[in-house]
C-alpha cells in the first residue's frame, strides 16, 4: 500500500498532466526548482502548506481536490 506521502504526490502528478503542464512549468510557477517538483510527485518529499497553496492556484483546483486520491489507492492495490 502507497504511503500518503506517495498519495498525495501522485494525485498533483495527475493533476499537473491534466492541466497540460511538464513538471517545469509547474515549478516555475509555483517558484521551486524542477527537482523539488519531482521529488513531491514522487512522494519522496511533503510539499508545505503554502506549497500546496501554490500548486493548487497554479493548476486551478480547490486545495481539497490533492486528497481525493481514493482511486489511485485502489488502483496500486490492484497491481500488488
Amino acid at each position: 500500500m502507497k504511503s500518503t506521502k506517495e498519495l498525495l504526490g501522485a494525485r498533483i502528478k495527475e493533476l499537473r498532466k491534466t492541466c497540460k503542464l511538464s513538471q517545469e512549468e509547474l515549478a516555475e510557477l509555483i517558484g521551486v526548482e524542477p527537482q523539488h517538483m519531482s521529488r513531491i510527485e514522487s512522494g519522496r518529499s511533503y510539499p508545505s502548506l503554502d506549497r500546496l497553496e501554490k500548486i493548487s492556484t497554479a493548476l486551478k483546483v480547490p486545495l481539497k481536490d490533492f486528497f481525493e486520491f481514493m482511486q489511485l489507492e485502489d488502483a496500486a492495490e490492484r497491481l500488488e
